[in-house]
């Protein structure tokens, strides 16, 4: 199957550069060896950084917005992908972090929302000066990058912190976070599974088999002893 690509304009079609589009195959290879050998359906994302792959492949899965199980998206269209990620969904901004921003920046919406109802248009404590945010008070949960940065780099950095705020910004311009760094080889091979819901110890040693037949195999294809 071809990949799905997240594009800003649908109806402007934009095309993977080279490099992506040979990516975009040997992610589809993985995916084939996977199911082959695990019987696992699994997701891909293709992009120039990592953290845009790691999204993408989250919203690959047959229960995210593009499904398909492989998404890419071209370069000119990661910056827009990135914005129109939810903050929670971030990793680094998964858990405390990301929830306390996500609960600032609905504060912030809250409070221009009451100043505008109430005709008044200073800044008070916790106001945000120069206007409103680009967005309404809304759950936590749904809000993205793109609506932390409408509020602008200093009222960012004033929630957040200037480091933090630079990084969000670096983020959202599509930023790279540097390039895949090769580990070098595993340092143990293993072979898991769910045991089935028995007590029948014959069940369990035809189990415990198989795993070892697996290990053994990955071990020889990985040029162990």
């Amino acid at each position: 199957p071809q990949p799905v690509y997240h594009q800003s304009a649908p109806h402007q079609p934009q095309e993977l550069a080279p490099d992506l589009s040979a990516a975009c195959s040997v992610a589809q290879e993985m995916r084939a060896a996977v199911l082959a050998e695990l019987q696992l359906p699994s997701s891909a994302g293709v992009a120039r950084n990592k953290l845009a792959a790691r999204l993408l492949s989250a919203a690959a899965k047959p229960a995210g917005e593009l499904k398909g199980g492989l998404a890419a998206v071209a370069d000119a269209s990661a910056a827009a992908f990135l914005r129109s990620r939810r903050l929670l969904t971030i990793p680094g901004l998964q858990q405390k972090r990301g929830r306390a921003l996500a609960e600032a920046l609905s504060h912030l919406a809250r409070h221009a929302e009451a100043r505008q109802a109430g005709g008044g248009t200073g800044g008070g404590a916790g106001g945000v000066d120069g206007g409103s945010p680009g967005f309404g008070p809304s759950a936590t949960s749904s809000l993205t990058l793109g609506d932390a940065l409408s509020v602008g780099r200093a009222e960012l950095a004033r929630l957040v912190g200037e480091a933090e705020a630079a990084e969000l910004l670096r983020l959202g311009e599509g930023g790279c976070d540097g390039g895949v760094v090769e580990r070098g080889p595993a340092r143990s091979i293993s072979a898991e599974v769910s045991f089935p819901p028995t007590s029948d110890a014959a069940r369990h040693a035809e189990t415990l088999r198989g795993l070892a037949a697996t290990l053994l195999r990955r071990c020889a294809a990985d040029g162990r002893p």
